[in-house]
C-alpha cells in the first residue's frame, strides 16, 4: 500500500470511529486511539457534545440542500425536525454530508405519523435521485465503443449506464409535484391538481453539472430495466416492446451521455 492509500485508510478509520462515538447511548470517559485526540474526561465529554450539536446542524443544512422539494412540503420547521429524527434513527456511515440523505426517503417510509403524505417519501427519491446523480462520475462512452456496437454481434455485447442515471419507478406523480413546488407560492388547487396527475416512471440524467429528469413510457422503462440488470443487448433487444423505438433511443442516449461503454462479454447470458 503507497502512502496515499495508507493516508486514506487512515482516515477512513478515523471517520468511522468518530461517528461511532456521536451516536453511542453512553460515550466513553476517552476518545477511541483511531481518532488520534488527547482530551479526556470532562474536555472530552465537552468536545463531544459541541460535536454532536454541530454534527447536527450541519446535516440539517446539507439535507435542505439534497431535499429542497420535500422541505418546500414540509416548511422549515418540520423538515428540521423530521432531519434531526432521521439523524438519531439512521446514523450516517461515513464522513461525507454530501451523501448524507441516502436513506431519508426509506425513513420518512417508515414513520407512521407521516402516512397521511404518502407522496412524501417519492418525493424524497428524487429528490435524491437529482443530487446524487451530479456528484456520479461522467459518463466514458468512447469512439471505439460505437464502433464495437456497429460491427459486433448483439449476443456479444452489454451496453453500460453511465454512473450518473437514475430510473425511479414512483406510486405517485413526483415529477408534478417538483414542478409545482418550484415556485414559491403553492396554492392548495395546483397541489390537487398535481396529485391528480397519473404516475409515470422517471428517467434522471447528470448532463454537465445540472440533473435532469423526464417521464418515459412503459415501454422505455422495461428496455431501461433491461440495461440497468445488466443482460446481453440481444436480450435487452428480444425483450423490448414492440412500439419501443431502440435506434432513436440510442441516437438520444449518446447525445445526452447515458451510455457509459458497450463492452463484449461471452455468449453466456448475464440474466440472473
Amino acid at each position: 500500500m503507497n502512502r496515499a492509500s495508507a493516508a486514506m485508510a487512515r482516515e477512513a478509520t478515523r471517520q468511522q470511529a468518530l461517528l461511532q462515538a456521536l451516536f453511542a447511548a453512553q460515550p466513553g470517559s476517552a476518545p477511541a486511539p483511531d481518532l488520534g485526540v488527547r482530551q479526556r474526561d470532562q474536555r472530552w465529554a465537552a468536545g463531544l457534545a459541541a460535536y454532536r450539536g454541530n454534527g447536527l446542524e450541519h446535516a440539517v443544512a446539507a439535507l435542505r440542500a439534497q431535499f429542497p422539494t420535500l422541505l418546500a412540503m414540509l416548511g422549515d420547521a418540520p423538515f428540521a425536525t423530521l432531519c434531526a429524527r432521521y439523524w438519531y434513527a439512521y446514523p450516517p456511515r461515513r464522513g461525507d454530508l454530501a451523501r448524507i440523505g441516502d436513506e431519508l426517503a426509506d425513513c420518512i417510509a417508515a414513520l407512521e405519523d407521516l402516512r397521511a403524505w404518502p407522496w412524501l417519501a417519492d418525493s424524497a427519491r428524487l429528490d435524491w435521485a437529482r443530487w446524487a446523480v451530479v456528484f456520479d462520475a461522467p459518463a466514458q462512452l468512447a469512439a471505439a465503443d460505437l464502433q464495437r456496437l456497429a460491427e459486433c454481434d448483439p449476443t456479444r455485447l452489454q451496453l453500460r449506464l453511465a454512473p450518473g442515471t437514475r430510473l425511479l419507478r414512483a406510486r405517485w406523480p413526483v415529477l408534478a409535484l417538483w414542478r409545482a413546488h418550484q415556485s414559491p407560492d403553492v396554492d392548495a388547487a395546483a397541489l390537487q391538481a398535481a396529485l391528480r396527475m397519473p404516475a409515470a416512471p422517471l428517467w434522471i440524467w447528470r448532463e454537465g453539472m445540472q440533473a435532469q429528469c423526464r417521464e418515459v413510457s412503459a415501454g422505455e422503462a422495461g428496455w431501461l430495466d433491461a440495461l440497468c440488470a445488466g443482460v446481453r443487448l440481444d436480450q435487452a433487444l428480444a425483450d423490448a416492446a414492440d412500439d419501443f423505438d431502440v435506434g432513436a433511443w440510442l441516437q438520444t442516449a449518446v447525445q445526452h451521455g447515458w451510455i457509459d461503454g458497450i463492452q463484449a462479454c461471452d455468449e453466456v447470458g448475464t440474466r440472473g
